[in-house]
Formats: structure tokens, sequence, C-alpha cells
């Protein structure tokens, strides 16, 4: 039986949400076009979020617009962990795990009230590690989030990343397994083409026929098709934009109030559903896409303020590493990270088929988080079979 998350009240609720979806396409608009793209927002705010809580000053102003943490006030590291507490508890029938950690150095202490709060709102642990010996920490600290994440990522700090001035590493690692509710049937799957604006490509694709909240929005050219998993708290939205070369129309008109009426568009109904099978595994190093995104001061060592976690003033943030991967086949999803009027009503039954490129995103629709999104461009490992 799925819950509501309890936060504060509903205005924090709402803000929370709102900030989640305003990050994620934020990051997204920053990303390579005309590539595949997974990654987790839920798991890269939620690790700057503890940084956050180190940061003064300009830093601090910049990384809450970044964040879209300015409506929440000083509200939002308390959100964090009332939703940190719900996903530990409330995941119904699906496997959904995330934890934080931070390795601080042992050549270097932080301010004892960071770690507090960072342990009271984000149940962040921590271990002191000697960063001089950079192999040997790298690697402890991959072990543990191939631990959490179920051995899908497993290199996620590079050694060449740590050295004696290393400060801390702070790390979210988040995993998600699960099943269809409505599960799609290998004897239906068959290779069907899949069409981007450069190439062609021969791919298997799962065919089902069933009622799922869907919708045509034709002012936005995009149909909208939402997958439940077991237990229904969570989701797979699909955005597949009207025309086979729509998918950069479609995300530079995405925002987060757009996204949001498209969700509150959808009804249920019977769908006849086309959809490939993927893998899909993103490694990035986030620091020019934030600076560029406007928290520059973070990453400047003359200009960094992070005195809530250290009083001398010598910390800045080196990088931001995130890996992730998802797997949709006919079974589930299997993912690791770390206002437009609708048509009017068919007589027939609509098709939703993902022949070409689309927007994906793994959702809490219970409590409007999405906490992993990607692009589906191309199938990985197929060759394209002739130039559109």
């Amino acid at each position: 039986m799925s819950t509501v998350l309890t936060f504060p009240n509903k205005e924090v609720s709402a803000a929370f949400s709102r900030a989640n979806r305003g990050f994620m396409l934020s990051l997204l608009k920053h990303f390579p076009s005309e590539s595949n793209i997974f990654y987790s927002p839920f798991s890269i705010s939620t690790a700057l979020a503890m940084v956050h809580m180190g940061a003064k000053a300009d830093t601090r102003k910049e990384m809450s617009r970044v964040l879209h943490f300015e409506e929440m006030d000083k509200t939002f590291h308390a959100a964090f962990g009332s939703y940190l507490d719900y996903l530990s508890k409330d995941t119904g029938d699906c496997t959904l795990k995330t934890a934080n950690r931070i390795y601080q150095s042992m050549r270097f202490k932080p301010e004892e009230s960071f770690l507090q709060n960072c342990n009271k709102h984000f149940k962040a642990s921590v271990e002191s590690v000697d960063f001089s010996k950079s192999a040997v920490t790298s690697k402890k600290i991959n072990s543990w989030v191939s631990q959490q994440t179920e051995n899908k990522i497993q290199d996620l700090i590079p050694a060449s990343a740590l050295n004696e001035r290393t400060f801390m590493v702070l790390v979210n690692a988040i995993y998600f397994k699960g099943n269809w509710n409505s599960k799609f049937e290998s004897k239906h799957t068959q290779i069907m083409e899949f069409q981007n604006n450069k190439e062609k490509f021969m791919t298997d694709m799962m065919y089902q026929t069933d009622d799922f909240r869907f919708c045509q929005m034709w002012d936005l050219r995009l149909s909208a098709l939402e997958l439940p998993y077991e237990g229904k708290t969570l989701s797979l939205l699909i955005l597949l934009p009207t025309a086979v070369d729509g998918i950069e129309s479609l995300e530079k008109s995405l925002t987060e109030s757009v996204l949001k009426t498209v969700v509150s568009n959808m009804s249920v109904r019977e769908v006849n559903v086309y959809l490939p099978k993927f893998k899909m595994k993103s490694n990035f190093e986030l620091k020019s896409n934030l600076s560029a995104m406007g928290m520059p001061s973070a990453f400047d060592m003359d200009k960094a303020d992070f005195t809530g976690m250290d009083k001398d003033k010598n910390v800045y943030i080196n990088a931001v590493f995130h890996n992730a991967f998802v797997e949709v086949n006919e079974e589930g999803t299997e993912a690791a990270a770390s206002t437009g009027p609708v048509s009017s009503i068919e007589c027939i039954t609509p098709t939703f088929q993902a022949n070409h490129p689309f927007l994906f995103f793994i959702r809490d629709y219970v409590n409007d988080i999405i906490l992993f999104a990607g692009r589906f461009f191309k199938p990985s490992g197929a060759s394209a079979q002739e130039e559109v």
C-alpha cells in the first residue's frame, strides 16, 4: 500500500517537487545533444545538497539557484531528510536503495556541525581515509558504491582525482529494480525499425496492449505514456515527440511547469504500446555543466566559500563525478547511479510507438519526484541500416 510522504507542509512538498523537476531539466539541457543520456537528478542534487550545507555567501547563493532551492528558503535540507526516510520505508514491490557516505581526509578536520547536519538530514556515515594513497582510497570508495548499486556502478571515483590535498569526498548511491505492473510478453517482442534524424536501425521492440495513463498534446507536439511498476508507487514516464526529429525542440520547450501540465493531463485508457528494449550506461564529470548552469564559484579555489565545513576557507569543489546505469526489458527496469489542451478521446485504441528519440523518467508518482532521467536517441550496439 503506497503512502504519501509527509513534508512539514504542502508548500514545502510542492516546492521540493518543483526543485527536483527544475534541476533535472536544467541539467538535461547542458548535456550533449544527439546522444543517449541517463542520469539521476535526485542522486546529483542529494550529493550537492550535502555540500550546500557547508557553503556560504555567493557560493551558497549560486548553488541554491542551480539546485532550485531558493523557493524553499531554509527547509530543503530537512525536506531531503524526510524524503530519504520515505524511500527507506516505502518502495512498494520494487527494490529502491539510496545511501550517503562521507570520506574525510585524515589530514584535515571538517567542522563538526557540518558532519552532524549531514548525518541528521542525509543519514550520511563518515569514514576517515588517507587520500594520499589514491589507488587504495578510490578502490575503497568504489567498492562501497558497487555494493550499494548491486555492482552496476563500479568505477565512480578515479584514483587520479585524489591526492594529499583532497579534503573530502561526498557520495550518494541510488539503485532501483522494478518489474512492470503489466509485463511485456517476450513472444511479442520483434525486430522493428528505430529512426532518428540521421540514421535508421533495427532493434528489439516490445509490445503490449493494456490500460495506461496516456495523453496526446498537439500544441506541444508530443505523446506521453506512463508505465507503472509493481506496487504502483514508481513508474516509467515517456515523452515521445510527434516528429521523428522533434527531440531537440521538445527539450528546448520543456520546463518544470510544462512537464507538470503534461502529467496532470494524462488519463487512463487502453493503449497499444511499442517500446524498445535497451541498456544504457553514462559516465559524467559535471564540473563544466554545473559551472555553466550558474555555480562557478564552488569550483574556483579563490572564490569558493565553504567555511561551513572548513573555517580556513581553503576548500573548493575539484570535480563532481556521476555514473548511471539502466536496463529496460520485458520484465521491467533496473537502474542505478550514483498547459495545453489534450486531444479528444478517440474511438479507436491509440498507438504509442517509441520508434524515434524520446525522453524517459523513472518517477515516484505518489510524491511527484523524478529519481532518474534519460534520453533514448539510438539503440546501443546496433548498426545503422542507411542514411535517412
